[in-house]
């Protein structure tokens, strides 16, 4: 095996990645490295044992190295002089093992000092890379580790927000009065203290909400997808009040095409204001730049992903996105805030927020409750069958839009 290198790219990734392995943040839960100091009679572990860590191989090309016996001498002796130049850490006499330079403190102690010195930054995208913010936030002080929280309700997705730990109390103030972009948007600093508030208050809402769904009975936050929705609100793009779409002149009026029919098995009657927006509705209002149609919404939206319905009506200021994927939601909601005022549509502005919890429920039990039904006007319109043009069963939740709207107050920010 080659003789290795250390560029100066690589001892800061090695320097950075041992200083991970024994700080604060991490050696209080890393069991396998904690047993290791604890059977060692000097509190240090192998460096080879380190070097043959999978985050270590990347770093120093060890493609070959399965083993810690498996570490040339070589690449061991460059490694060992890159961490001695760490404040943090202390290497042997010999080269070979490596350890803590100051002894770990108790936990209560300890979980204070983390706190003091970490900061929480979002809106962040789905996609945001640790590499990135570590890069992006060492720019002002000394990274010491970023964390990207799970989403408390889809676990297996990134939050939002990031948790940045730094060297230093000091450093962690003084980036707390900065005021900083990334990717685009403007970031929302605070103490890690007042994150774990927000994450705190959700968590209990989350497991209030899931002990209702089990005390009732019913299964519907297992049945119910969840992270698909985003709610959206339309304002001018000129004042900041909320849309007024401008409504249909005379020749428009006499246009559209309006219908009135009589429920004859009940002897009710039953409005049907049929606007057929895919047809009459595109074609008079395409171009007009005061009225937002579905088909301008998809055009924005789709960018982020498949959306799967538009669930708006026209001259309507608010409604929903259905997406396909969680991913989609997430990145029309980062899109958002990153955008000066929100998404533009026409002459609008969409403020989007993501829809969770009860109210997420909520929107899903509406929807299954009218299965096959499209509302329009006041009343629904019965649009079951084969492409929804009549029949006896409409296509399972694919079309059509609750009856009301989920309390707009119980929406949750990612």
């Amino acid at each position: 095996m080659a003789t290795p290198s250390l560029g100066e790219d690589t001892a800061k990734a090695v320097l950075r990645q041992v200083e991970f392995y024994f700080g604060d943040s991490n050696l209080p839960k890393d069991d396998f490295l904690k047993t290791k100091i604890n059977e060692s009679e000097d509190d240090m572990v192998c460096l080879a044992l380190i070097c043959s860590f999978s985050k270590m191989r990347g770093h120093l090309n060890l493609t070959e190295v399965k083993k810690a016996d498996d570490v040339p001498d070589c690449t061991l002796k460059v490694v060992a002089e890159t961490l001695r130049t760490s404040s943090s850490l202390k290497v042997s006499e010999d080269g070979k093992k490596v350890g803590r330079s100051t002894k770990l403190l108790e936990p209560e102690e300890l979980i204070e000092q983390l706190d003091s010195r970490t900061i929480a930054a979002s809106p962040l995208e789905l996609n945001v890379q640790r590499e990135a913010l570590e890069a992006f936030f060492g720019q002002y002080a000394k990274v010491n580790s970023v964390r990207l929280p799970r989403h408390v309700v889809q676990r297996k997705y990134f939050c939002g927000t990031a948790l940045i730990e730094f060297s230093a109390v000091e450093d962690a103030q003084t980036v707390l009065e900065q005021s900083l972009v990334f990717a685009g948007a403007e970031l929302e600093l605070k103490p890690k203290k007042d994150f774990d508030v927000i994450r705190e208050k959700e968590v209990e809402e989350f497991e209030r909400n899931r002990s209702i769904t089990s005390s009732n009975g019913s299964n519907a936050e297992e049945k119910h997808p969840k992270g698909l929705l985003v709610a959206f609100k339309l304002k001018s793009a000129s004042a900041g009040d909320s849309a007024e779409q401008n409504g249909p002149d005379e020749k428009k009026t006499a246009e559209m095409k309006m219908t009135r029919k009589v429920d004859d098995k009940h002897g009710s009657p039953i409005d049907k204001v049929v606007e057929k927006e895919n047809k009459s509705s595109i074609s008079i209002y395409k171009d007009d730049m005061n009225v937002v149609l579905r088909e301008d919404l998809k055009d924005v939206f789709k960018k982020f992903g498949t959306v799967k319905y538009v669930d708006f009506r026209i001259r309507e200021d608010k409604g929903y996105i259905r997406f396909e994927q969680p991913e989609a939601a997430q990145k029309a909601h980062a899109a958002s805030v990153s955008a000066e005022g929100g998404l533009v549509v026409k002459n609008f502005i969409a403020n989007v927020e993501p829809v969770t919890g009860v109210a997420e429920s909520e929107y899903w039990s509406l929807l299954r409750g009218n299965q096959g039904k499209h509302r329009v006007g006041n009343h629904f319109h019965w649009r079951g069958g084969k492409n929804n043009r009549g029949g006896k069963r409409g296509r399972d939740g694919e079309n059509g839009s609750p009856r009301g709207r989920p309390n707009e107050a119980k929406r949750a920010r990612a």
